[in-house]
């Protein structure tokens, strides 16, 4: 149970920088170009040039970056994260961190109306890797994962919600469940998350996950704070759960996982 647990947590921290691939766009790109990083004024309190409006803590909205945008995150100092515009509907993302993970990822954004957005996206690679030891006679370790998500997102710029589900294929040479037998697993989540505008640059954001073949349950909840016309920072916690199928009993993780991330969006306005 605690080597699950365990890739079940690296699962996650893929997923966090995994959902930071996202920017508003709307059907009507010039537009955009116009107001993305303009200031606010009386006429328009709201608007406030923000660089990340619709991403999460742990999963992605429907949106991509607009053509030709780059984008630079990381999670709790260890994890980066580079994106780039393809399109103003199609994007790619290249994961890194010091827990050995190399993933690439494709997204598509469907324009079903300018409120309401479809998006699929694929990813794989490495999500684990530690060199072995020849003096201990132990091999290396890595864990491969291939999958994707779908998700519809619901709302504008500042206030949205999210619904959506993955699928995911995990080999690892080590044994997950403790069975002595399951190297590889798959798993299926489905997820929700919303964000909410309490101030100009202020937002309220939540979220809940559930991988259902395999009872676990965690999500985040937290705020985000836009610094300058491209930077935004995250902080929130994420509380981890399981229900254990031996004693029919459900485990919480006494403390909540601290999240702390910066999206940062280059490119020409």
């Amino acid at each position: 149970m605690k080597q699950s647990l365990f890739l079940f947590f690296a699962i996650l921290i893929h997923s966090c920088i995994y959902a930071q691939d996202v920017d508003y766009v709307i059907s009507d790109p010039g537009k955009v170009e116009k107001k993305e990083f303009e200031k606010p004024t009386k006429e328009d309190s709201n608007m406030v040039a923000n660089p990340d409006y619709t991403s999460y803590f742990l999963n992605a909205t429907a949106y991509t970056l607009k053509k030709k945008k780059i984008r630079l995150s990381g999670t709790d100092i260890f994890f980066v994260k580079g994106s780039y515009g393809l399109t103003d509907n199609t994007m790619v993302s290249v994961n890194l961190s010091v827990m050995g993970t190399a993933t690439a990822s494709l997204k598509q954004q469907i324009n079903l109306s300018e409120n309401l957005k479809l998006g699929v996206s694929g990813t794989g690679g490495l999500i684990l890797y530690f060199p072995g030891d020849s003096l201990n006679n132990r091999n290396d370790t890595a864990v491969y994962l291939v999958g994707g998500q779908a998700m519809v997102t619901l709302g504008d710029k500042q206030d949205n919600i999210t619904a959506g589900t993955g699928f995911y294929y995990v080999k690892s040479p080590f044994d997950i469940n403790g069975n002595g037998k399951d190297d590889q697993v798959f798993l299926n989540s489905v997820y929700i998350g919303f964000q909410k505008q309490l101030k100009k640059r202020l937002y309220f954001m939540a979220e809940g996950m559930y991988f259902i073949n395999y009872q676990v349950f965690t999500g985040a909840i937290g705020i985000k704070l836009v610094m300058a016309d491209r930077m935004a920072l995250n902080f929130g916690l994420m509380p981890f759960g399981w229900k254990d199928p031996g004693n029919n009993r459900t485990d919480v993780l006494p403390v909540a996982i601290p999240l702390i991330s910066f999206r940062l969006l280059l490119g020409k306005n």
